[in-house]
């Protein structure tokens, strides 16, 4: 009986290594238009990577020192869309929270949202979520735009800044 249990737990230590596989680096994507994003780094190095299942939109945005411009492309036909914004860090939201509401949009149109908001002197940011059913399924896309990104962040993260042996800066954590 001994024998069947070990090679059983043999066969799930396998099958559980071959579902693992290999696990790549995260690299920073932080969506500026000379940054190439990581699809496409990864589609130059040949490999396949799967898009997170998010809502099929395109959200950009132009930020001032306290407005932003969004403009929302959609890629699919869409129904019940709703646009909301808020906060992080210290920024407040000043116009509607949800400026778009229960809309229908069209492949290939674009919206135009304006939103107004007050920021901290410190870097904060300005989230967005669309959310609308396309194709039948409830999806939803979020991203966020940095305010004041040269500034420093409003609350300092933990571990201590090092520089690493390849020259990169990396934060080192403590144990507790």
């Amino acid at each position: 009986m001994k024998r069947g249990n070990e090679m059983r737990a043999l066969w799930m230590l396998a099958c559980v290594a071959a579902a693992c596989g290999t696990v790549d680096r995260k690299e920073p994507d932080h969506g500026s238009p000379e940054a190439p994003s990581a699809e496409a780094k990864a589609e130059e190095r040949g490999e396949v990577r799967t898009k997170k299942p998010g809502a099929p939109v395109k959200v950009e945005g132009r930020l001032s020192t306290s407005n932003a411009l969004l403009t929302v492309d959609f890629e699919q036909d869409a129904t019940d869309v709703t646009v909301e914004v808020w906060g992080v860090d210290g920024l407040v939201v000043t116009s509607a929270k949800e400026p778009v509401q229960n809309r229908r949009f069209g492949r290939g149109e674009s919206l135009d949202v304006e939103v107004a908001f007050t920021a901290p002197a410190t870097r904060a940011d300005l989230a967005v979520r669309v959310r609308g059913t396309f194709e039948g399924r409830v999806r939803e896309r979020v991203q966020s735009f940095t305010v004041n990104a040269e500034a420093p962040s409003l609350t300092q993260p933990p571990g201590e800044i090092r520089t690493g042996p390849d020259g990169r800066r990396v934060r080192v954590m403590t144990a507790e």
